[in-house]
């Protein structure tokens, strides 16, 4: 099997995770999908994969699959909590999979800027390299189970939920 026919799939991966998280939203905690900004960030600022907040937490994904630069997709929360701070704490999941095609550093440049930034402001980074998975259900069943504890953990919903 070819790659390209190998990490087809994983150009879904994005749109099904957000998805999800969207069945996540309620009155208090709002969500917001790929073509919308990410709240804080002027309408036409920066988006995530999918992200919910309660207007103090931000948990945003971030699914790399064609993008080449996926330390931008760490950096623009930087930009984020110094130019538009609104949130006490930015949780993000950054999830690399079969479908990234950069090269190696650029995943380590968006740790490096990861690690900065715990030390400015209260930042979970949850990098998740998926680059070598092949049960894409299993992939993805993993990744809900843990954001959906965080979810549980951090906005008070039940992590019975997992759909």
């Amino acid at each position: 099997m070819m790659r390209d026919e190998k990490v087809q799939k994983w150009l879904h991966f994005e749109k099904e995770l957000s998805g999800w998280l969207s069945s996540h939203s309620t009155e208090e905690v709002h969500f917001r999908n790929p073509n919308q900004a990410i709240i804080g960030f002027p309408s036409n600022g920066f988006r995530s994969d999918g992200m919910l907040t309660d207007g103090k937490t931000l948990l945003a994904i971030e699914v790399e699959a064609r993008q080449m630069h996926p330390d931008t997709n760490v950096g623009k929360y930087w930009l984020l909590m110094e130019k538009f701070p609104k949130y006490n704490k930015v949780i993000l999941f950054h999830i690399f999979t079969p479908a990234f095609n950069s090269y190696e550093w650029r995943m380590k440049l968006a740790g490096f800027y990861a690690e900065k930034m715990a030390a400015v402001f209260p930042f979970q980074y949850h990098l998740r390299d998926i680059r070598s998975e092949i049960d894409y259900e299993g992939a993805l069943g993993k990744l809900k189970i843990e954001i959906q504890t965080v979810i549980g953990h951090e906005f008070n919903k039940s992590t019975l939920e997992i759909i």
